[in-house]
């Protein structure tokens, strides 16, 4: 494609140096979730005897307390508006998180009457400024192109790897600077991507021309509920094991299950034909069954596995909540804030409830009242009948769609594209059959070209679409294929017809009919 855009100037040509393949800023994502891996597992909090349960620590309960609240008021205040659009807020998330990474490091250490006031701002600052910088994110990812976004969000949890491997290992003050720093970080390269997004150096989403779609009121409740109980399962299992995990067994089976879970997320991406709440469910449900059935063993293999199998779940099912979300925002016409803000209200309250579960469950096993085999076996089955009320009808899959992929052959894309869109009324005059006749003559143009280099019927219904300036995302739903497949297609068709991008073709499609 030929760039008209304005070279890059300063701050944008390093940049620009820095990413040649996809907007590497924008893995500033990733450290959102960095930072919330790594504060409540900080070495110097260990030392001062956080080490127990979080929820004996005044600061953890209250931040996992207000982060839901967060989530839902957010939800809430963005039903019109982005939270975008209130500029403050890009400084003012992430300088709330990081001062509440502070204020927790210097809770154990502060007099009595100082603390309590710590632990407020500890509790405030990391549980409603990582809220906001999550929202912000998304926000931006309604607006970028979607196969950059699917690109981005999988590969931006490879920070969010690096620092559960690194920041453990550093001596304790180098390891307290560096989280309270990763909000920072995530802020400033918002900052950054959005101004590459404002002045095209990264392309933003095309509009649906097919108009907004409408998603029922009891699919997003249903929605909310799935993922409230998974993550409230998930947060129950600990107190269903009996074994001692040592914390290096727990450090590791974090980072093999989020190295696992972002293979899976990447390949949910690129082979998946919808990235939905079913299609993630039928990823998740082995692991996650199989996650449960290993916790109440004593062995430290099974209790290893499980812990492997719990991490691939959660971080999978984040980074799918995350693109599914940000997508339905974009179908719907409705705000990334509302619906990302529902979907991370939900594994927030549902971490902030399974948490809260575990004394009681703790006591029964402790008193024999309950078994812990017959505790998990119960919390399988409770697992498998939420499945069901995931929704079956997505507002991403809507009739338009439909409709499109039955038109997907080359004789349908053939009539579509002469009479133009569905409501377009019937020509009565000389002019409008005059322009249909010249529609009609360039799509057979195409279709001749199409031929003549040797497309098959899948490439050059493809070759068609993209020749309408239709882009990737466009074409993967209309046609109902993956992003590897459509980016399989696209790249032969390049062969065949011997050029390097869309443009090109747009050029040889149009170029040779004004000749004729």
């Amino acid at each position: 494609m030929n760039d008209r855009r304005p070279q890059p100037k300063g701050i944008d040509r390093i940049a620009a140096l820095l990413e040649p393949a996809f907007p590497v800023r924008m893995l500033g994502f990733g450290l959102v979730y960095a930072w919330s891996t790594c504060i409540w597992d900080l070495p110097i909090l260990e030392s001062v005897g956080f080490g127990g349960p979080p929820q004996n620590d005044a600061s953890w309960m209250l931040s996992a307390a207000l982060t839901p609240l967060a989530c839902i008021a957010g939800s809430l205040a963005g039903r019109t508006r982005e939270l975008a659009e209130f500029r403050s807020m890009y400084v003012l998330a992430p300088a709330l998180t990081s001062l509440g990474t502070l204020c927790v490091v210097a809770c154990p250490h502060a007099p009595e009457p100082l603390r309590t006031l710590l632990v407020a701002c500890a509790g405030i600052g990391t549980g409603i400024g990582p809220v906001a910088l999550i929202l912000l994110w998304t926000c931006l990812f309604a607006r970028t192109e979607t196969g950059i976004v699917e690109t981005v969000v999988p590969a931006s949890f490879a920070a969010t790897l690096v620092c559960a491997l690194v920041v453990p290992s550093l001596p304790a003050a180098v390891s307290v600077a560096t989280v309270a720093a990763l909000p920072l970080a995530s802020g400033a390269l918002l900052l950054l991507s959005k101004h590459a997004l404002d002045t095209g150096a990264v392309a933003c989403e095309t509009p649906d021309e097919n108009g907004h779609l409408r998603v029922r009121h009891a699919n997003i409740a249903r929605m909310f509920f799935v993922i409230f109980a998974v993550y409230g399962i998930g947060c129950m299992l600990p107190a269903a094991s009996s074994a001692t995990v040592p914390a290096p067994v727990e450090a590791n089976a974090t980072i093999v299950g989020m190295t696992f879970a972002i293979a899976l997320a990447a390949a949910i991406v690129l082979f998946s034909r919808r990235i939905n709440l079913e299609a993630l469910f039928r990823w998740i449900t082995m692991p996650f069954a199989l996650a449960i059935i290993c916790t109440p063993f004593d062995s430290q293999q099974a209790i290893g596995l499980s812990r492997v199998l719990a991490n691939v779940v959660f971080t999978g099912i984040e980074i799918i909540m995350v693109l599914y979300f940000v997508r339905l925002a974009q179908k719907t016409g409705r705000t990334s804030t509302f619906f990302v803000g529902i979907g991370e209200c939900a594994a927030y309250t549902g971490v902030f409830a399974g948490y809260m579960a575990q004394p009681p469950i703790a006591q029964l096993l402790a008193a024999s009242a309950l078994d812990a085999k017959t505790l998990c076996l119960l919390l399988v089955g409770a697992f498998i009948a939420v499945t069901l009320l995931v929704p079956r009808h997505d507002a991403t899959l809507d009739a338009d769609t439909a409709s499109e992929t039955e038109c997907a052959g080359v004789e349908g894309i053939v009539a579509k594209s002469a009479v133009g869109k569905r409501s377009a009324p019937h020509p009565e005059s000389a002019s409008a059959q005059g322009a249909v006749a010249v529609a009609e003559a360039l799509v057979e143009h195409r279709v001749r070209i199409a031929r003549s280099h040797g497309l098959s019927k899948r490439e050059t219904e493809i070759f068609l679409l993209l020749a309408q300036g239709r882009s990737r995302p466009y074409i993967r739903d209309a046609l109902v294929l993956s992003k590897n497949t459509v980016a399989t297609h696209i790249r032969h068709i390049y062969e065949k017809l011997g050029i390097h991008s869309q443009q090109e073709l747009i050029d040889l499609a149009e170029g040779a009919f004004e000749r004729e």
